[in-house]
């Protein structure tokens, strides 16, 4: 394939809606790097008020007319993106990136797509901004970032310069915004505006909602729910997995700070969980999987 044809193929039509304005940039990692937020429970609102701000200017869930066209390229792409998904996990893995690491490249990626229409031949391209998404996540997260070249990229020819023009093109359409948000950073203020553990959660418990935010990224699309709704309804499920929607409600209303969740958006996603933990468990993809994450290995199904 010739530089010119397979650039021509990226003739990346923009959708009319762009990514949030600029605004100040948050550090996901506060609640990792700072104790004190741990334990101060208004510190740890002040923190996810400006997540939930950010999430909305990030583009999640937005107007009916901009989720048509974000449906209509999740579809048409619904079964290259799995095999996108598998990708990252396993490179991530075989690189030994964190858990976060994978999610925010997916979170590029349906991003980039929700933007973005293409031409040409979609294994080659989807494959090309898989390892673009996985380089610029791991630029942002790991504290070593390996080389374009150390991807390892079975299933087609790609060009490592195919690689930076895909970079460029992601890092446009996110108008160079990488600090996207993610669940995580929710996950801690749940556990404990909830009253899920009275003690600190273990990591059994953490990997489990881990886990269950990697199937998440496998049967929705991102761009359609709020990670903080995600993180509710994967940390909720990870503690107390047999609700109603009834129970839910009450569970989430009894606490004033909450009010930003709204209660179908959260239970329609803890019933994916349900049914998904009511399932007979299917052949695992532990090669996906995150190194050191078990959960991720019991939960990221075929």
């Amino acid at each position: 394939m010739d530089d010119g044809h397979f650039l021509a193929d990226f003739s990346c039509q923009e959708s009319p809606t762009f990514l949030g304005n600029d605004s100040e940039v948050v550090d996901e990692n506060t609640s990792d790097n700072n104790v004190d937020i741990y334990y101060d429970l208004a510190l740890q609102y002040q923190h996810v008020k400006i997540l939930i701000e950010k999430e909305r200017e990030f583009g999640f869930k937005k107007d009916e007319d901009d989720q048509s066209l974000r449906n209509a390229n999740w579809f048409e792409f619904k079964d290259n993106r799995l095999e996108a998904i598998a990708w990252i996990l396993r490179n991530g893995a075989a690189h030994g990136f964190q858990f976060r690491t994978a999610y925010l490249s997916i979170t590029y990626f349906d991003l980039f797509l929700s933007k973005r229409s293409f031409k040409g031949d979609q294994t080659t391209w989807l494959r090309t901004l898989s390892v673009a998404c996985l380089s610029l996540a791991a630029k942002m997260e790991e504290q070593r970032s390996p080389l374009l070249s150390e991807y390892k990229v079975e299933d087609c020819i790609i060009e490592w310069r195919w690689i930076n023009q895909m970079e460029l093109a992601v890092l446009a359409t996110l108008e160079w915004r990488l600090d996207s948000i993610t669940p995580f950073p929710f996950i801690d203020y749940f556990i404990t505006i909830l009253k899920l553990n009275q003690e600190s959660p273990s990591d059994t418990k953490y990997n489990r909602i881990e886990g269950f935010l990697m199937y998440l990224t496998q049967v929705t699309n991102l761009m359609q729910h709020r990670p903080s709704v995600l993180a509710a309804a994967a940390t909720i499920m990870a503690f107390e997995h047999q609700l109603t929607r009834a129970g839910l409600e009450v569970k989430i209303n009894s606490i004033p700070a909450l009010k930003f969740l709204e209660i179908e958006e959260v239970f329609s996603i803890y019933r994916l969980l349900q049914d998904k933990e009511d399932k007979p468990p299917e052949i695992s993809r532990t090669k996906s999987c995150p190194a050191g994450s078990d959960s991720a290995r019991e939960t990221v199904t075929s």
